[in-house]
């Protein structure tokens, strides 16, 4: 593989990465999940997922912040999404841009242009034209990508859905941003 390839292909990886954990570092914001959940009589719930406890998960709906409990007993399955897909566009968008850039540049090095503002040009709405469709594709994969959770113990279920359905819930994610470092005395 041609070593200015690989560099380039090194830089578009860690420019990607470091898009995104300059997005998480400076944004300590909570995640906001929807989700989906079915229980086992076949009724269907859905909403913002804002607590969990030991016997009921609650889901906020609507535009005046109903909230609805459901027991964790009668849970089949519950459907996990993302509300924000701010870092799936914003990858998409980088990825798309680098790749469509390098491919244009190295295929106006064997088809040169007449002059050195054409290549430009061209490099620049390739770049354009690659982060378009990045962003595209970032937003299409956001919005298939989905966890689905159901009860892994049949005997302790709301224990195993507790457990799991935890990290996700508004709650637990202010609690985790908010926590104070512990003295050591």
């Amino acid at each position: 593989m041609n070593p200015l390839i690989l560099r380039y292909l090194c830089l578009t990886i860690l420019v990607s990465l470091s898009a995104n954990i300059t997005l998480f570092a400076q944004n300590p914001a909570v995640d906001a999940y929807r989700i989906k959940v079915v229980t086992k009589a076949g009724d269907r719930f859905r909403g913002t997922f804002s607590d969990i406890d030991d016997l009921f998960i609650y889901l906020s709906f609507g535009r005046y912040s109903q909230e609805d409990r459901i027991l964790l007993t009668n849970i089949r399955k519950v459907v996990i999404r993302r509300n924000s897909k701010k870092s799936v566009l914003i990858s998409g968008s980088i990825v798309g841009g680098l790749v469509s850039g390098f491919l244009a540049n190295e295929s106006l090095k064997t088809n040169p242009t007449r002059s050195p503002v054409a290549h430009g040009l061209t490099v620049i709405f390739a770049v354009a034209g690659g982060a378009a469709s990045g962003l595209l594709l970032g937003s299409a994969i956001g919005s298939i990508s989905s966890r689905v959770i159901r009860p892994l113990n049949a005997i302790n279920s709301d224990v195993s859905l507790f457990r799991q359905l935890e990290p996700f819930c508004l709650r637990y994610q202010q609690d985790v941003i908010n926590r104070l470092p512990k003295n050591s005395q």
